[in-house]
């Protein structure tokens, strides 16, 4: 085994951390007698060579030799499969695009190996399936680790897909073990959902055709279990939704009952720990696990929601009635597929989220930990939780460290590699602005060392937390520059002080000497004309070369005294610097409005620069209209903007709603978007803890923009 391995220059190539000189030791360690060396190769591999799915010249070198791995007879070989099925992009629906991605994402400029990344995705894609013969002998492997993985590892081989189709459905009655047998109808699954999609031009019409009616044939096969059958309905969800039955959720709910009392012995632990990446989230998978006594179904809930797509009420009623039965461990495995259902799609989830707020009283630790993780992000969709919300926070401990498990989070979390920050039931019941996160967020404030994010939960609740601005002092006097998280404390307690409004002025004396970068200068603003008295502070600032210091200046000045004419210069000279500072400095002409009028001409010329992202046309535009009250030179723009970049359309709104009748050729747009079931910025490769509530901030605006619209259209 390893043939000529040590005879390859792997110095002469890199991976994510450098030269690649210790992928030889990783490549012996995946065949170690020991599996927690085993673990720390495989880790290696993940963590450097094959680094958050890139491939690099030296991951397809490691080719060659992980199918000698694989084949060598030892144990924890399916592991090293699934490796190989990563490498290969066996989760890629269309290779293309992401060559196309990674085109695309490289500077021009990179060096030779660099420069590569598209070449490299193709070179390990044809390594990996030229392997087609392993894998199809793997299907047979005595090690059901093994055959669990071989399915998604024969998705690389695109050519060979109807070949493939039918290998997997006439091995299926054959395979012994459940784990195997689900995979191969995921497998099968996915390659309909790919041929449907027209990304595999190899399937015929006949073989797509045959392969979804054997997957509805399965899930009527009472012989095949529970488990396997929900898999099948799944996979007809996801690649022939045409053909699903009209009664879906009761047939699913049903599938899902007999599922959970069919026999599931829990895993063993391994048995052995490592100060990896993949250790950790083994462990987690363990004591997620541990006190199990049903199937662990919770993937198959989230997909089966998932394949659904935007039949939002039909998931509702799926994860709400298993949210809603007496079994605690199918109420866990509905939360994380109702987080990711309010988390992506548009919906009246009044009912769900009052659900999920029910289980924040369960004592089983679990689920109480997993339904915070579901709300903690959910903003004013929280308010039916709201009682449950305040209810679990008067009830927890203070301050617990980040791994705990036992129950609902504390109202500190204590972490060994940063600052303590506020736990997630009390950070979402500010969030609400809710006075009944006051007590406990006093107490954070008052700790030797405060959360570094309690100045941001404590803004959620406004001028009613006034009550804490001699606490807020204290905090900014003992502030310094070296401790740990300065920066992220001193942004939060800034912000906690400008959401008092004029009542936080008393704190000038202590946020005057840390107004040095343009966040901090700007809560001043919040303050308005109390906050005269750092007039003379900021007026230096005007003069600073750095956009952020002196733009954020003129913001508050112009907020404090209203007095606008010193401040037009300072402007003036940055909407001739480069795209960053004039996008930054219409923004803050289109405040200042119609006194701004001299830079009116160089606000129209603006409009006119290369702008692939939009945000340098939004700006200007938007003080093109606000200072010269020009409509017919900003809509064009606004229109181009909002379908280019969807992440500036809640401010098109806005502009939309100034506007008024003379914009209702955006009426359609507006109404497309309303119409939209898909949260605005929601991907199926990404998320953002704030796309909840910047989708509702939007649904609210197009909603008032509509309606100021709508006269001229009728």
């Amino acid at each position: 085994m390893f043939a000529g391995l040590d005879e390859i220059d792997w110095a002469g190539m890199s991976h994510a951390y450098g030269p690649a000189t210790e992928v030889p030791e990783l490549l012996r360690g995946l065949v170690s007698a020991d599996p927690a060396t085993r673990e720390v190769a495989l880790d290696g591999m993940y963590g450097a060579v094959h680094h958050q799915g890139d491939v690099y010249p030296c991951t397809v070198a490691c080719v060659p030799y992980l199918f000698e791995v694989v084949t060598h007879g030892g144990p924890g070989r399916g592991p090293v499969v699934s490796l190989l099925a990563s490498i290969g992009g066996a989760e890629v629906d269309d290779p293309d695009e992401l060559v196309r991605s990674a085109e695309a994402s490289r500077d021009d400029e990179e060096d030779d190996e660099e420069a590569g990344w598209a070449e490299n995705y193709r070179r390990a894609e044809t390594a990996v399936a030229d392997g087609l013969p392993v894998f199809l002998d793997l299907l047979t492997d005595p090690d059901p680790a093994v055959r669990r993985a071989v399915p998604e590892a024969l998705l690389v081989c695109r050519a060979e897909a109807p070949r493939i189709l039918d290998t997997l459905r006439h091995r299926l009655p054959a395979e012994p073990d459940g784990e195997a047998r689900a995979a191969l109808v995921e497998a099968v699954g996915t390659l309909v959902r790919r041929a449907a999609a027209g990304h595999l031009p190899s399937v015929p019409e006949p073989s797509l055709r045959a392969a979804t009616t054997w997957l509805l044939e399965l899930v009527d096969d009472n012989s095949a279990g529970s488990a396997l059958r929900l898999t099948a309905l799944t996979s007809v969800s996801a690649g022939a939704p045409r053909m699903l039955p009209a009664d879906l959720v009761p047939r699913a709910l049903a599938l899902l009952d007999g599922a959970y009392q069919e026999p599931s012995p829990a895993p063993e632990p391994a048995g052995f720990s490592t100060d990896t990446l993949i250790g950790a989230v083994r462990v987690l998978h363990e004591r997620a696990d541990a006190g199990r006594q049903g199937a662990r179904l919770g993937p198959a809930v989230g997909s089966l929601s998932r394949a659904l797509g935007d039949r939002v009420d039909d998931r509702i009623r799926l994860v709400g009635t298993l949210l809603d039965g007496s079994d605690w461990e199918r109420r866990l495995d509905a939360l994380p597929a109702a987080g990711q259902l309010v988390d992506g799609w548009r919906g009246d989830y009044r009912g769900l989220v009052a659900l999920v707020g029910r289980q924040l009283a369960e004592p089983q630790p679990k689920l109480s930990r997993a339904a915070a993780r579901a709300l903690v992000h959910l903003g004013e969709l929280n308010r039916p939780a709201a009682d449950a919300l305040a209810d679990a926070v008067s009830g927890t401990a203070r301050e617990e460290p980040y791994n705990s498990t036992a129950g609902l989070p504390a109202w500190v979390m204590v972490w060994p590699s940063h600052g303590p920050t506020v736990g997630g039931t009390l950070s979402a019941l500010a969030r609400l602005g809710d006075l009944r996160a006051l007590p406990p967020l006093r107490w954070a404030l008052e700790r030797d060392e405060p959360p570094k994010d309690v100045g941001a939960a404590l803004s959620g609740l406004g001028p009613a937390a006034v009550e804490l601005l001699p606490l807020l002092r204290r905090q900014l006097r003992r502030l310094s520059p070296t401790e740990r998280d300065f920066q992220e404390r001193r942004g939060g307690l800034a912000r906690a002080v400008g959401s008092l409004g004029p009542a936080g002025a008393a704190a000038l004396p202590e946020l005057l000497p840390l107004a040095t970068d343009g966040w901090v200068i700007r809560q001043l603003g919040r303050l308005g004309p109390a906050a005269r008295d750092a007039v003379p502070v900021l007026r230096p600032l005007l003069d600073a070369p750095e956009r952020g210091p002196a733009l954020a200046a003129a913001s508050v000045l112009h907020r404090i005294t209203g007095d606008p004419a010193p401040l037009l210069p300072v402007l003036g000279r940055f909407l001739a610097g480069d795209h960053h500072d004039a996008a930054d400095a219409a923004q803050e002409i289109a405040e200042i409005g119609p006194a701004a009028v001299e830079w009116l001409p160089r606000l129209r010329d603006l409009l006119g620069r290369p702008d692939p992202h939009g945000w340098l046309h939004l700006r200007a535009a938007g003080a093109v209209w606000r200072v010269g009250g020009d409509a017919e030179a900003v809509l064009p723009v606004l229109a181009r903007v909002w379908e280019r970049n969807v992440h500036t359309r809640r401010v098109v709104a806005t502009r939309w709603a100034e506007i008024g009748p003379p914009a209702a050729a955006a009426l359609p747009l507006l109404r497309a978007e309303q119409a939209r079931p898909r949260r605005h910025t929601a991907r199926d490769n990404g998320w953002s803890s704030g796309q909840v509530s910047e989708d509702e901030e939007l649904l609210r605006l197009m909603a008032a923009a509509v309606s100021a619209l709508a006269p001229a259209a009728r």
